[in-house]
């Protein structure tokens, strides 16, 4: 009865006597928090004028069943017209959205996603015509691909959105690529 009972206390407080738990550095992290900045280049849909500008984003996404994961992105970004003569200046548009991601990694180096996003945008019109600024409802689809330069740097060589926005009378429908690099807080 002592030798078994010996036997089971040592098979069972060994490995924690020894930190034989190897649990921690081999889980991957499941859960991470990006922060970037991106360069944005679009077609506006307002007379088929190009827009151009910077912006910033935050992701946090959580791998939830192997290289599947899920998560939240949030981006602001700041376009101004391609001008000419004849438009004027001072035409532009913000936009503040945020939505649900999905992504899939590919190996450790890539990671394509899509993402469904929804928030508000900012029209400044031209000054020939109000010189005022509006705000409107606006819907995003879109979808890139990051590469995972380091543990911690990310390129975003590709980014594409889809807009709808709900401007009176029949919406505008931009669309916008952009690239950017980011830095994992967390």
């Amino acid at each position: 009865m002592g030798k078994k009972l010996f036997c089971g206390l040592a098979f069972l407080f060994c490995p924690i006597f020894l930190l034989a738990q190897a649990v921690a550095p081999v889980t991957p992290k499941r859960a991470t928090i990006t922060a970037g900045g991106y360069f944005s280049f679009g077609q506006t849909d307002y007379g088929q004028k190009h827009a151009f500008g910077p912006g910033v984003y935050g992701d946090f996404d959580y791998r939830v069943w192997r290289n599947i994961g899920v998560g939240i992105e949030g981006e602001a970004r700041f376009l101004n017209f391609l001008t000419d003569s004849s438009t004027g200046s001072g035409i532009s548009e913000q936009n503040l959205l945020g939505g649900p991601r999905v992504t899939y990694e590919l190996g450790r180096k890539w990671v394509p996603y899509v993402k469904i996003l929804a928030g508000g945008s900012r029209f400044h019109y031209p000054n020939f015509i109000s010189n005022q600024t509006y705000n409107y409802t606006t819907f995003a689809f879109g979808g890139g691909v990051d590469y995972k330069l380091t543990s911690h740097i990310t390129v975003r060589p590709a980014d594409f959105e889809y807009q709808h926005w709900q401007f009176p009378p029949t919406g505008l429908t931009p669309w916008v690529y952009s690239v950017g690099v980011s830095y994992r807080l967390f």
